[in-house]
């Protein structure tokens, strides 16, 4: 294997750093009012977890940076556990599975279509990739169908750019859409988030004597009745954040009315301490990473490497943008954290470790 001199990407470098210490920042705001209403061995904890997640992943992340990233073109297959669930307990810890996934995909999707080359539209080619990429998804979907539509998004996004022909690409979309709507059907909670987003609400349903088999459905669940409860508060939050924000600290919707403000609405206390700047300067970092991601992949004229970067970027900032668009209420709500800044040890981690693949092939792009 050649060496390739590594360059290190600053502006890439610089916006996953900074929306770590963000997500340090907000994380410790947002979490600070458990210690008035649970004692302050709760915010502590909370607090040191997430250091402690930080240091894990940033460490990983500059491993990985520093690691060629051809070293990683492995055809190792994805094994999933059937018996899958959305938490794992360790003790005092809690490891999400499906968040290392994510990078185990990408390596998958990148390492796959680079080794079909211009094969990538025989069934040879797509049929693999409908049982790892596939079963893997719908193993997420059964527990959370926000994070399975998200690993979703680079599968689509590697096959598009490298050619697949546009029935294919179709025929896919469309047996995506038919999963995903078959997995909300299953669970009643879900019907009701959806159906709440678009205004119909559990009390109209009720009225609605058409609707009276989902209304049954929908009395079965023991969800919030109010699926547009979190949504609301958070945009409330945003609204209330003005220009230049309350100040660090100084949000009141974390006071009770924005339930779990530290985890998938931690960009509505965002939008209330720091304002429209705030938010702004977030977007900005996401943006720095899409562009940086993509201007590699373009550059890039390996094929595992342009795919390899190509999947880490889409990944990170499909999951970012959804977050942010649920936390504006224009998406129905959903448990899906935002990159890098959301608590949760297990979605820090794996996030940086994308960051860090990203990286790997981004400095070893040739320049433009």
């Amino acid at each position: 294997m050649n060496t390739i001199r590594a360059r290190t990407d600053w502006w890439l470098l610089s916006a996953t750093l900074a929306l770590v210490g963000i997500g340090l920042v907000m994380v410790f705001s947002a979490s600070s009012v458990n210690a008035g209403v649970y004692g302050n061995g709760l915010f502590w904890a909370n607090t040191a977890r997430q250091l402690f997640a930080a240091f894990i992943g940033l460490v990983l992340m500059l491993l990985l940076k520093f690691l060629d990233y051809r070293r990683f073109r492995i055809g190792a297959a994805i094994v999933a556990d059937g018996r899958a669930h959305r938490w794992i307990r360790l003790g005092a810890l809690n490891v999400q599975p499906s968040e290392f996934a994510k990078p185990v995909i990408v390596l998958y999707l990148a390492w796959f279509v680079a080794s079909r080359g211009r094969d990538i539209n025989s069934r040879f080619s797509i049929v693999p990739t409908l049982l790892v990429v596939g079963a893997t998804t719908l193993l997420i979907a059964i527990g959370d169908l926000g994070t399975a539509l998200v690993v979703l998004t680079p599968a689509l996004a590697v096959y598009f750019v490298a050619g697949i022909e546009k029935k294919h690409f179709l025929v896919a979309l469309c047996c995506t859409v038919l999963v995903m709507a078959a997995l909300v059907i299953q669970k009643p909670y879900r019907i009701l988030r959806l159906t709440s987003y678009f205004g119909l609400t559990e009390q109209k349903i009720r009225q609605t004597p058409s609707l009276q088999w989902l209304a049954v459905r929908l009395a079965s669940t023991s969800a919030a009745r109010d699926a547009t409860y979190q949504a609301l508060q958070s945009r409330i939050a945003i609204g209330s954040g003005g220009l230049a924000g309350a100040g660090l600290g100084n949000s009141t919707q974390k006071l009770g009315f924005l339930p779990e403000p530290h985890t998938d609405f931690i960009f509505g206390i965002i939008g209330q301490e720091t304002g429209l700047a705030g938010c702004s300067f977030v977007l900005f970092l996401y943006l720095v990473i899409f562009w940086r991601g993509w201007s590699a992949a373009m550059r890039m004229q390996e094929p595992f490497g342009r795919y390899l970067a190509l999947g880490a970027t889409t990944l990170v900032v499909s999951q970012a943008l959804a977050n942010m668009l649920v936390a504006l209420d224009a998406l129905p709500t959903k448990g899906i954290p935002l990159p890098l800044v959301s608590y949760g040890g297990s979605a820090l981690i794996g996030t940086l470790v994308t960051m860090g693949l990203l990286m790997s092939a981004a400095e070893r792009a040739p320049s433009q």
